[in-house]
């Protein structure tokens, strides 16, 4: 047996996430089948972390245990070709026997994508979520700060967490435009929003709800400490939760 450390990029919109599901199509599981067509028996992919229902990556990890060595070249080359077009193997990497994806990551970056314009763009609909009133970016900023450090984040994920502990450390959060190229209509003026959050862990929905209030924040329609007020002892659950499609896992540090 021969060990690989993959990167994955998909476009999650289809999918009932990264993880297999009894009743629904997977990210993981549409890669376990193209390796099992591609070595004609089963292989394992163990992922670095879940993605919700879509949700997309740029750089998911993942490791497998293939019955054969075989050049990376080939191997990314071998399966891409049995992949759907919405996912894609973007590296391969011969690993240690004893590596392991998810337990030797070190921090994982998810970006949060927002249309900020009246109309929305067909061509940004299935990884942005369009806010049509005007944000206040450098507010949102602002409010976000209060989110850095290590926390008790209990307030931005599902009542019954299904983790030890709540207690994750946010590295970074950054609100930013994000810069287009001129289009000659008269009077264009989308403004594309990223989210950017850094941490050691994420609990579910946990970068949704941060996103969602902080657009609520950008919006004027919730306080500015609002944030802060979510982490104090007495808690205020963040009730907003910012759709899933304008959620990118961009990056899983080693």
């Amino acid at each position: 047996m021969s060990r690989y450390f993959f990167t994955i990029q998909y476009l999650g919109t289809r999918y009932a996430g990264w993880q297999l599901q009894e009743n629904a199509l997977s990210v993981q599981q549409v890669v376990e089948e193209a390796l099992e067509k591609m070595f004609h028996e089963p292989v394992r992919v163990h992922g670095a972390g879940r993605t919700d229902s879509g949700v997309h990556a740029l750089a998911q990890r993942a490791h497998a245990d293939v019955p054969f060595e075989i050049p990376p070249r080939g191997l990314i080359l071998g399966i891409n070709q049995l992949l759907p077009p919405d996912v894609r193997i973007t590296r391969v990497e011969v690993a240690a026997d004893d590596f392991h994806s998810r337990f030797a990551s070190k921090a994982k970056t998810y970006e949060y994508r927002i249309w900020n314009a009246e109309v929305a763009d067909v061509f940004a609909g299935e990884t942005h979520a369009h806010v049509a009133q005007p944000l206040d970016a450098s507010r949102m900023q602002q409010a976000a700060q209060a989110l850095v450090g290590t926390h008790d984040f209990r307030a931005f994920t599902v009542a019954e967490p299904e983790v030890e502990s709540t207690v994750r450390t946010i590295e970074a959060i950054d609100v930013e435009w994000y810069a287009l190229p001129a289009r000659p209509e008269a009077g264009w003026k989308p403004a594309p929003l990223h989210i950017t959050i850094t941490a050691d862990g994420f609990l579910r929905y946990m970068v949704r709800r941060i996103a969602g209030s902080l657009i609520e924040i950008g919006r004027g329609k919730l306080e500015a400490d609002a944030l802060a007020r979510s982490l104090e002892p007495a808690f205020e659950a963040a009730r907003w939760t910012a759709p899933a499609k304008g959620l990118v896992l961009r990056e899983i540090r080693y």
